[in-house]
């Protein structure tokens, strides 16, 4: 090649370089940015499977196990001993309510179920089958014989302590996990009799 030549190529080979030079970077740039895209797209389905589903239904409570509370016999006003009756074992529903006289089984439907069943069996003869009252007084309206039975605890202590008339100490008769899936679906029930006006069903 002649030397004449020389300096032209020179002068072309340097925006080739800084051509090519630029190529590389935008396609470095694009590759990046694809990659990022890839792995953000990735990320929140890896995320969601992860993540354990929760059922619509299902009820949290933290339940607490402590020393029970002090409850008292609502005729008497002596001190009520809570022990298991025999075969029963506390569950940690009753411990809790033992401990803190909050009733967990309140806003569970299928406990409320149950504690129909069970009331229907062990309560609706005297109570009458929706709780409007029969031999024994009405538990499901706004009026309570013992005021304290306004409050989950002092019904509770009523059921287990026994109360005037014929209503006699259910202590040794039901559990403790029963009596409060009777509370909580006497409390159920309540709220339906006066939302709807009148007697709600089992169920509401």
């Amino acid at each position: 090649m002649k030397e004449s030549q020389q300096p032209h190529l020179r002068r072309l080979r340097q925006p080739l370089t800084m051509a090519l030079g630029l190529t590389g970077l935008v396609m470095a740039a694009f590759l990046t940015v694809a990659c990022a895209k890839d792995e953000s797209a990735a990320s929140p389905s890896a995320t969601k499977a992860e993540a354990p589903a929760t059922p619509a239904t299902a009820v949290h409570v933290a339940l607490k196990d402590g020393p029970p509370l002090e409850f008292r016999g609502t005729i008497s006003g002596d001190v009520l001993e809570i022990a298991p009756m025999d075969g029963e074992t506390f569950t940690p529903e009753a411990k809790h309510f033992l401990a803190t006289g909050e009733n967990p089984y309140r806003s569970d439907p299928e406990a409320i179920k149950k504690g129909y069943t069970i009331f229907s069996t062990a309560c609706s003869g005297c109570h009458g089958h929706l709780a409007e009252g029969k031999l024994g007084p009405a538990l499901a309206d706004e009026y309570w014989t013992y005021p304290k039975n306004q409050t989950d605890k002092g019904i509770f202590e009523t059921i287990y302590g026994g109360a005037n008339g014929m209503m006699g100490p259910q202590q040794g008769r039901l559990q403790v996990d029963e009596i409060i899936h009777i509370i909580a679906w006497i409390r159920h029930q309540e709220e339906e009799n006066l939302k709807n006006g009148g007697a709600a069903t089992p169920h509401g």
